[in-house]
């Protein structure tokens, strides 16, 4: 995701950031003139790309082409001009230019989540993932897309529509009814009545027309966003300030959702300008969400917090009225995991995610567990594997040669680390795209661990002598010897360790950088690395190749130069693949999805990519008892117990929980496990 342009405005006065902890001041600044200027310029420019593309296309295909081509022009042709038809990618109407056959959907069938038990109040206390305070509070721009991000954006902020955590089907969020046009890529939404932003103003089309201009404006360091919203958008129309329609560029299945985006509300966002990432990088923003950042919530160095808006406007709505309930959610910074699992036995953090099998059978077998004050639980979820292995840098010169990378596959050891460092607790991975159901390949199986498939692989890339400390080399006496760079953690450094030492049985050497996970992400993502150990995870229902393998993204246009802040950490670079990429990502049916899926997979696996590490068909966690969680403990589209905020704190049990810890009564233990979405994945086994 990522670069920018500058444009000098005059300083009309001095005002100050609100939540900057800096004290720093800007000059004032209102985008409204240049915001319109922009919306004719961009469409200008559209028409003029269509009108150029419709001409090449129409001299094209009065020549002679082969049938394959003419096919393909045709479509293209036929497609181009159904865009010409409506070329305005902004458009500003008024209610009364709606289309009058419209059908409307609301989609209120799917079932309530949370507990109709479930208390509002009270605060939770948790700690920011990776030890490392948030770099920013904006959710895009340099930096925005940080571990903490999903915090308070991707979890919390509200979209016109939003996919039911339970069941996957498109369900109201901001918008409170939508309508699916005959083509199949554009929706009308009608924003609902109650919709307000935090600071009480309300939900209007225009916040939605700003997110565009945004994602689309040249002052964004990730050129990600320009090239993602130019291209998979056909356009936005409002329709006065309760109607909008996003166009989609392709028909998709369940259009609804992937049109339903989240806004920038229009007002907060008119400073939005070349220095917006410093002028906003503390900035609270106003949400439309259960949740928001306060300036008083941001102490840096040590905590941030997340306070619940007071009358929600969502607050009463079906899908949400059982969620969100704590008042607080405090997360402070530690940088030391096992000082965080020390507080958490302490009752100083309520709820820790027991990834670590040690701590899981060894280190929670202690008396706040054994008297009940601490619970624990399995729960079995269904969400889509995290594509968590080894990425090969295929720029750097030494892993360019595929039997070199076959080889690595066949030398690194991760069944020996599911079977000793995860206790048998999880299962080999064995594709990038693991648990989407019918669009994850079937019967794809990695390539095992074998040190003779291992040498016959590296023998045939040239490396057949033994160095003194038996490493392979080459006739030119380059060793068999990478960097694997990794986000330090006690969970991660003895797996990689385990790994380092295996592969020397293949006669390779792993030399492991672990750093903090900010500057591990920055380095993989500045493509500086050689081998990164990393995992990615696609939201439901749909996998997503393009990002990660795309040549756009892995080299700067023109040049054999990587292209740094990209998602495409394997440099992986094919014009025919790429036909394969935006075949699936323009899919029209949920069969082209399914057949471009098991194709890419099919490819990538045979190019040697990566090699897979581990998944897991479930989640522990442990708590203080007085967090509760509804009947069936969570949802099953989740793959962290707090992400869907469907528990509660109860404030009269956690008094009880203290004061029998001073008295010395007890309760019964409790070690839970909740498989009713326990299912064979079929995609992984």
């Amino acid at each position: 995701m990522r670069r920018a342009l500058t444009i000098l405005v005059a300083a009309i006065g001095l005002l100050p950031v609100p939540g900057s902890g800096q004290g720093r001041t800007f000059p004032a600044y209102d985008n409204s003139e240049e915001r319109t200027k922009f919306y004719q310029r961009y469409n200008d420019q559209v028409l003029e790309t269509l009108t150029t593309r419709k001409a090449a296309l129409e001299k094209d295909l009065a020549g002679e082409l082969d049938e394959t081509a003419r096919t393909e022009k045709l479509a293209e042709s036929e497609t181009l001009q159904r865009r010409l038809d409506r070329p305005k990618f902004f458009e500003i109407l008024t209610e009364s230019d709606l289309p009058k056959d419209l059908t409307w959907t609301t989609n209120m069938e799917e079932p309530e989540l949370g507990s109709p038990d479930a208390k509002k109040g009270g605060t939770v206390h948790s700690f920011i993932p990776g030890g490392s305070y948030p770099p920013t509070i904006r959710p895009l721009g340099r930096e925005g897309n940080n571990s903490f991000r999903s915090f308070h954006w991707d979890d919390v902020e509200m979209a016109l529509t939003l996919f039911h955590p339970g069941t996957g089907k498109p369900i109201p969020a901001l918008a409170d009814k939508w309508a699916v046009a005959a083509d199949g890529q554009t929706v009308y939404f009608h924003i609902d009545d109650d919709a307000r932003w935090s600071d009480g103003k309300e939900v209007k089309a225009g916040d939605w027309l700003m997110s565009f201009y945004i994602y689309l404006s040249p002052y964004l360091t990730e050129a990600f966003y320009r090239a993602y919203y130019g291209e998979q958008y056909w356009g936005i129309a409002t329709y006065g300030d309760d109607y909008v329609c996003i166009r989609l560029a392709t028909p998709k299945p369940m259009a609804e959702g992937f049109a339903g985006l989240i806004p920038f509300q229009e007002d907060f966002y008119k400073e939005f300008g070349p220095d917006f990432e410093s002028r906003y990088n503390w900035r609270p923003r106003p949400t439309t969400g259960a949740y928001r950042i306060r300036s008083e919530d941001i102490l840096k160095g040590r905590s941030i917090a997340l306070t619940r808006v007071q009358d929600w406007w969502a607050r009463d709505k079906k899908y949400y009225k059982h969620r969100f309930n704590p008042d607080r959610i405090e997360y402070l910074q530690i940088r030391d995991d096992e000082k965080i699992f020390q507080m958490f036995l302490r009752g100083d953090i309520d709820v820790y995610l027991l990834a670590d099998s040690l701590k899981w059978y060894e280190k929670t077998e202690v008396p706040q567990v054994f008297n009940g004050y601490i619970e624990k639980a399995t729960f079995y979820n269904q969400y889509p594997a995290v594509s968590r292995g080894l990425y090969f840098n295929i720029h750097q010169q030494s892993l360019r040669n595929l039997d070199v990378r076959i080889g690595l596959q066949h030398a690194t050891n991760w069944d020996k680390v599911i079977e000793l460092d995860r206790r048998g607790d999880a299962e080999r991975l064995h594709l990038l795209n693991a648990g989407y159901g019918e669009f994850s390949h079937p019967t794809l199986r990695t390539r095992p661990f074998s040190v003779e498939k291992a040498r016959e692989h590296f023998a045939k890339a040239g490396f057949t002598e033994r160095d003194s400390d038996g490493i392979l080399k080459n006739a030119e006496g380059k060793r068999l010897s990478f960097t694997i760079t990794y986000p330090k953690h006690p969970i991660w450094d003895p797996i990689l360790l385990r790994i380092k030492e295996e592969a020397r049985r293949s006669g390779v050497e792993y030399k492991l950088d672990g750093m903090d996970p900010v500057a591990s992400f920055q380095k993989v993502t500045k493509k500086e690395h050689e081998i990164a150990f990393a995992g990615w995870q696609s939201q439901p229902p749909i996998p997503d190749y393009y990002q990660g393998f795309h040549s756009k993204d892995a080299y700067e246009p023109g040049t054999n130069k990587p292209r740094p802040m990209t998602n495409n950490i394997t440099v992986f670079a094919d014009p025919e693949v790429d036909k394969l990429l935006e075949a699936n990502r323009a899919a029209r049916s949920l069969e082209i999805i399914r057949d471009t899926s098991y194709k890419l997979e099919e490819i990538l696996h045979d190019r040697a990519v990566w090699v897979p590490a581990f998944q897991s068909p479930f989640y522990r966690v442990g708590y203080w008892r007085w967090i509760r969680w509804p009947e069936g403990f969570n949802v099953r589209l989740g793959n962290d117990p707090e992400m869907n905020h469907v528990l509660w704190v109860d404030d009269d049990i956690k008094k009880d929980t203290l004061k029998a810890m001073k008295e010395g009564r007890t309760f019964p233990e409790q070690n839970n496990v909740y498989d009713q979405y326990r299912s064979s994945r079929g995609d992984t086994e």
